[in-house]
């Protein structure tokens, strides 16, 4: 980026560019010299210098009847920017205030193959809450469990608590019997009543899904459908029909 194009972030067309770069060479000089060397006729300078002295590009000296003028140091660019940085941040309260929340869209993220499920169980973690979530045996099999043993470990060392719902089964009740040492409390679900392929979990405003099966996950972003997930897994965990042991 040249001069004149970095002059022009701060609102100023060429000749106002030519202007202050031209007072910059010059020095304190008289608004004919400068208009001299900025080559613009000196019945222009003084329209074209209004504004760079309203920004403080632009300084004037009296001395005796004679008027000078003296290009600020460069530093002033960086000086008015961080003024205008300064007072966007001190308006940013009143920008938010207007923002219309209620027509924001949920935001979709949909991850392919067992690594993209790696990267759904990944994003789980920088959530330092608790993680409700219906499971299915699929994610404590004989093929995921490599998978998941990773995924436990590194919840454990973050100390990331979890309340887990799945169906009867062999597998969830393996995964029961370690519930203590993994920071989780699980409960079941009569295979009649529920039985899943597809892993649900609730965590901050996100809800993610996990088809072990098919290999692909999917976040989405939204708190008032994460919201009202959570509020189904509460109603079916103090529910009579969920087997404890």
């Amino acid at each position: 980026m040249n001069i004149q194009e970095t002059l022009a972030l701060f609102n100023l067309d060429e000749k106002e560019s030519a202007v202050y770069s031209a007072a910059l060479e010059t020095g304190i000089a008289t608004a004919q010299q400068i208009a001299k060397r900025a080559r613009i006729q000196r019945t222009y300078f003084y329209d074209l210098s209004e504004k760079l002295l309203a920004l403080g590009l632009l300084k004037q000296i009296s001395r005796g009847k004679k008027r000078y003028f003296e290009a600020a140091e460069p530093e002033k660019l960086i000086e008015i920017q961080e003024e205008k940085l300064q007072e966007l941040k001190n308006s940013l309260p009143q920008f938010k205030a207007l923002q219309n929340t209620k027509g924001q869209k949920p935001k979709v993220y949909f991850f392919e193959g067992r690594s993209g499920i790696d990267q759904v169980n990944e994003d789980t973690l920088k959530y330092k809450g608790e993680i409700l979530g219906f499971t299915t045996p699929r994610f404590v099999s004989v093929y995921e469990e490599k998978l998941s043993r990773e995924y436990i470990t590194k919840r454990k060392s973050l100390g990331v608590k979890v309340r887990a719902i799945g169906e009867v089964s062999r597998e969830i009740l393996k995964l029961q019997k370690r519930d203590k040492e993994e920071l989780r409390e699980t409960r079941m679900l009569p295979k009649d009543l529920y039985s899943s392929e597809v892993e649900i979990g609730m965590y901050g405003n996100k809800i993610f899904f996990a088809n072990y099966k098919n290999q692909f996950g999917l976040i989405v972003e939204d708190s008032d459908i994460s919201n009202t997930l959570k509020k189904i897994f509460e109603l079916v965990w103090d529910s009579g029909r969920v087997i404890e042991k």
